[in-house]
């Protein structure tokens, strides 16, 4: 995809530079031996002006339709890429997740057989108990699980109101306060691809608190501050040291970066040990086109 890109881009280089010189020597010449012979200057100078116009309009058109084109080819390209990174992150948490916990479940089935064999009771409720949470905890991964592949659907009801039902069913699965505080009127002063790309990124941090975080409480807020919008996904939990090094490989931030690139954004973690953690999205505004994000899109991703 990469190698295509950079062929057509060399092609089209070539066209722009050679084209346009090409079309007025072709058109002086015609102007010069055949016109100027066959009619008076002054019709000369119009037919002219007319085809200048003409040929400028149509190769203008002409370029504007093949970077559209690419545009259109790279966007679902990486709209793939994403979907494709999108469902091996499903696998590693069902892997490391719901896979474990099914094991875990499976022997202490074992356990409670040989405990129930050998009459003891006491033990054996203690392990029925184990068995139950264990399940319960299954249950609400397979449904969270369920639910990001559904993200996409749900933006038909709103962006806010997909926020919302997410922050719902979050804390309905983990007894974890959310708060969610959206821009005045529940504007969404973004176009569709960032709407689920956002969306995303709000799922993955929500999956970090679960994960990681040990919290009580998060908030998911926005606000515009001078041309962006600002959303932040905070925790009370209980935080991690920042090093030196990118956290591009942990906490799934990499994923998150790419996502937010896609319509022009970026994402930042700020933790301390103790306080709490911030995932903050950060999107530009073009105030020229009514509060638009830049990287403009009117198609829904899937992934």
């Amino acid at each position: 995809m990469e190698y295509d890109d950079r062929r057509r881009y060399r092609r089209l280089k070539l066209l722009t530079t050679i084209g346009p010189t090409l079309f007025v020597a072709v058109a002086e010449t015609v102007r010069f031996y055949y016109l100027r012979s066959m009619l008076p200057p002054a019709s000369v100078s119009l037919v002219a002006i007319a085809v200048t116009l003409v040929g400028a309009a149509g190769f203008s058109s002409y370029v504007f339709d093949v970077v559209e084109k690419m545009e259109n080819e790279r966007r679902t390209y990486q709209d793939a890429m994403l979907a494709l990174q999108e469902r091996e992150r499903l696998a590693r948490e069902m892997h490391d997740g719901l896979a474990q916990t099914l094991a875990v479940i499976n022997l202490k089935v074992y356990q409670a057989k040989t405990l129930l064999e050998g009459q003891r009771l006491d033990e054996l409720r203690r392990e029925l108990d184990d068995i139950r949470t264990a399940v319960n905890k299954s249950y609400s991964e397979v449904r969270q699980s369920l639910y990001d592949l559904r993200a996409g659907k749900r933006l038909e009801e709103g962006f806010w109101t997909a926020v919302r039902t997410l922050a719902k069913d979050f804390q309905e699965g983990t007894k974890v306060d959310v708060e969610v505080t959206s821009l005045p009127n529940d504007s969404v002063p973004w176009n569709d691809m960032a709407s689920v790309q956002i969306l995303r990124i709000i799922q993955e941090s929500l999956a970090n608190v679960r994960k990681h975080a040990e919290a009580k409480h998060v908030q998911i807020s926005a606000r515009f501050r001078d041309d962006v919008v600002e959303l932040k996904v905070t925790d009370d939990g209980k935080g991690f040291t920042m090093g030196p090094e990118p956290l591009n490989h942990h906490f799934g931030l990499g994923i998150m970066q790419e996502r937010a690139q896609t319509f022009g954004g970026r994402v930042s973690i700020k933790s301390e040990p103790g306080v709490g953690t911030v995932v903050t999205i950060t999107c530009q505004i073009d105030g020229d086109k009514g509060g638009e994000v830049i990287g403009k899109s009117k198609n829904y991703v899937s992934g």
